[in-house]
């Protein structure tokens, strides 16, 4: 332990972080251990230079000057029938070869929504009851059935967080990973960062206990390689990877439309977008960056003036692509995503936090900052971005504010979802009778195929749910009358 102790004093006595040991002649030999493993895992010179490099990016008045739109959004609800269905074609033939896997971001707790558990955990109020993570997995299985027989499963990556992680795999586990196979789940946890003063030096929570903090989701890149979970996507031979947040209960993981799109178009990273909702909808927006690529500007930082601008050739908003986060990589753009030092964004906060005698002191104005990454800062090292826009109401539904709220909640977000289900039906031929809910099972249809057998020329009488084979809760026959 002392040859451990005097390498870590060397390296942040070196980095002018001395202060961190300050308080060793007090600690246990517990806690020192404790300590000095903290100490080892931080890599203080990586995280000192990251902070330079965000106080310098933050007073960059000028970085926001021009915005421009990117210089081509596709979109998929105007393609012809046979571009559509040679790009679905290309990704289904990559999923069959165990090309694709599916990353999910899952770090977030459903504290607004009431609970205390994890988000994907989260039941938004569907007839079956399923939660968030239940319909990714049969969307998942599905997807898997249609990509052809004898298909390798579609590995599933998912990012936890230091809060969700014991609860996230508790979950798949009671659950019995919702007929998947748990080793083609792939957990691994968003990483932190020590909590830093206002001068930049690393706050102490205790005397033996770094202030630490969640990186934000661009901290993703990192974890994945750091967790092993790229070299596993190498391993499996996945070359390609679909990304979205756990909190879209539309989400379509690992599209074969999109990911075929994205592989004709050579991209190394690409996202999906939805049209604004109106000017002072209050998203990011996908723009050009200077240096090429792509990348996201908060509302905020748009002036009103620019929110407003028209298109003239389409006549709709000029800045109009909505990021909701739904991203697709190559594995080799993951690999160079996790070496960038990109400027990291400043969070000014109160953190508890030891001071020069060890007693604790507890802020009543900012005292520190918190240094958080997001997902899309590594856009403008694209060298060929792939943007494609969808329709909101069949690929987006947020659940992101409590039951009762008008927008972005579980009712908001189970409405779409049903109202899909009418529509699939509606679609494949059959008559719906009743204004009850009608749910279509992922395991039944993964994007409202398949369906003409359980309905055309059937009437359906709503409320109801049409079911996988196997499924439990009733069978596809059950569900239809002959007209």
């Amino acid at each position: 332990m002392q040859a451990r102790l005097a390498q870590v004093r060397a390296t942040y006595e070196g980095a002018g972080q001395a202060h961190v040991l300050r308080h060793v002649e007090k600690l246990s030999e517990a806690e020192l251990a404790s300590l000095v493993e903290q100490l080892e895992q931080i890599d203080v010179k990586r995280v000192l230079e990251t902070y330079k490099l965000s106080v310098q990016d933050a007073s960059n008045t000028s970085k926001l000057s021009m915005v421009d739109p990117l210089p081509e959004v596709a979109n998929f609800s105007r393609l012809s029938a046979q571009m559509r269905s040679d790009y679905v074609s290309k990704g289904l033939s990559l999923i069959n070869s165990g090309k694709v896997g599916y990353l999910l971001l899952a770090g977030g707790q459903g504290t607004r929504l009431g609970t205390t558990e994890p988000k994907g955990c989260y039941d938004i109020g569907l007839p079956s009851k399923k939660s968030l993570f239940q319909l990714m997995a049969e969307r998942l299985t599905r997807l898997r059935e249609i990509s052809g027989r004898e298909a390798p499963p579609i590995p599933w990556y998912v990012m936890t967080s230091p809060m969700t992680d014991e609860q996230t795999r508790s979950f798949f586990v009671k659950h019995n990973f919702f007929g998947l196979k748990a080793a083609d789940v792939f957990f691994f946890q968003q990483g932190t960062l020590p909590c830093l003063d206002l001068s930049g030096n690393i706050l102490m929570e205790s005397t033996s206990q770094v202030a630490r903090a969640p990186d934000g989701n661009g901290g993703i890149y990192r974890a994945l390689k750091s967790s092993g979970a790229l070299k596993d996507m190498r391993d499996r031979g996945v070359s390609y990877v679909h990304c979205s947040s756990v909190d879209n209960a539309l989400v379509l993981p690992a599209d074969p439309l999109f990911i075929g799109y994205c592989i004709e178009k050579n991209a190394d990273c690409g996202a999906k977008v939805v049209a604004k909702a109106g000017p002072d909808e209050a998203v990011g927006v996908l723009c050009a960056a200077e240096e090429g690529g792509a990348k996201v500007v908060e509302y905020s930082e748009i002036s009103q003036e620019a929110a407003r601008e028209i298109d003239p050739s389409t006549g709709a908003l000029r800045l109009n692509a909505g990021n909701i986060c739904n991203h697709f990589y190559t594995v080799d753009f993951l690999d160079m995503a996790a070496e960038l030092l990109t400027p990291y964004h400043i969070a000014k906060k109160k953190i508890p936090c030891i001071d020069e005698t060890g007693q604790h002191v507890t802020p009543q104005v900012n005292n520190g900052i918190k240094l958080e990454q997001f997902i899309f800062d590594c856009f403008p090292h694209s060298k060929s971005f792939a943007c494609a826009e969808v329709i909101r109401e069949e690929e987006f539904g947020p659940v992101k504010n409590a039951p009762g709220s008008s927008v972005d909640s579980p009712d908001t977000a189970r409405a779409l979802l049903l109202n899909l289900g009418r529509k699939y039906v509606q679609e494949a031929g059959g008559k719906i009778e009743g204004d009850g809910p009608v749910e279509v099972s992922p395991l039944l249809s993964y994007r409202g195929e398949g369906l003409e057998e359980a309905c055309k020329g059937k009437t359906i009488t709503a409320p109801t749910i049409l079911t996988g084979l196997g499924e439990v809760g009733g069978s596809r026959k059950r569900q239809v009358e002959d007209q």
